[in-house]
């Protein structure tokens, strides 16, 4: 399976794929990604095919919550910084330990970011949508075979089974390490 530049207004387009988490926040009009230009385009050509159910676009639940993760800590290390020095605790996470309330300087982001998903709209994998493999495919041997086979990080190798899971063979994300397991999967990264 190749790897596709997202890049190309020309590629044809997959009838199904997953999204990753890099690509997501890059949509966002805060992002700083510099492939930002290059993702909205790709994403404008993917939302009339989404509506006209021709393209399914599914969010596997580690992707949305590493997506949350990344949304709420900048905040918390925005809010952080924010304070006096004097009054700030050791780190962020110590600001957050000691004040959970603090959490909620990123609810509004967190609702900007839903909001954006579902103008497109995104689908959110829930289980029954998971198709049953066999006991050679369990979870978590797919999820060793995805961090031997490609040296991947447990979370990337987490959406990639989801993804296989789901019967999806095509991801779109802005990682780099994601290139490696093209040879499984049709890959659509900036190339």
């Amino acid at each position: 399976m190749p790897l596709h530049n997202l890049a190309n207004p020309d590629l044809p387009l997959p009838s199904q794929l997953v999204f990753d988490t890099s690509f997501l926040l890059a949509l966002r009009p805060v992002d700083d990604n510099p492939h930002t230009t290059l993702v909205q385009a790709f994403a404008r050509r993917l939302r009339p095919q989404i509506a006209a159910i021709k393209l399914a676009a599914w969010l596997v639940m580690p992707v949305l919550q590493e997506c949350y993760h990344i949304i709420l800590t900048s905040n918390l290390r925005r809010a952080w910084q924010e304070l006096p020095v004097a009054a700030r605790p050791t780190n962020w996470l110590a600001l957050y330990k000691q004040n959970p309330k603090a959490l909620g300087f990123g609810f509004a982001d967190i609702e900007q970011f839903d909001a954006l998903l579902a103008a497109y709209p995104i689908t959110v994998a829930q289980p029954h949508d998971l198709v049953r493999g066999s006991e050679n495919s369990s979870l978590d041997i797919r999820l060793r075979h995805f961090i031997q086979q490609y040296q991947l990080l447990p979370q990337d190798a987490l959406i990639l089974t989801e993804a296989e899971r789901l019967g999806v063979m095509a991801v779109v994300t802005l990682d780099s390490d994601w290139r490696r397991v093209a040879s499984e999967f049709d890959v659509y990264t900036i190339l």
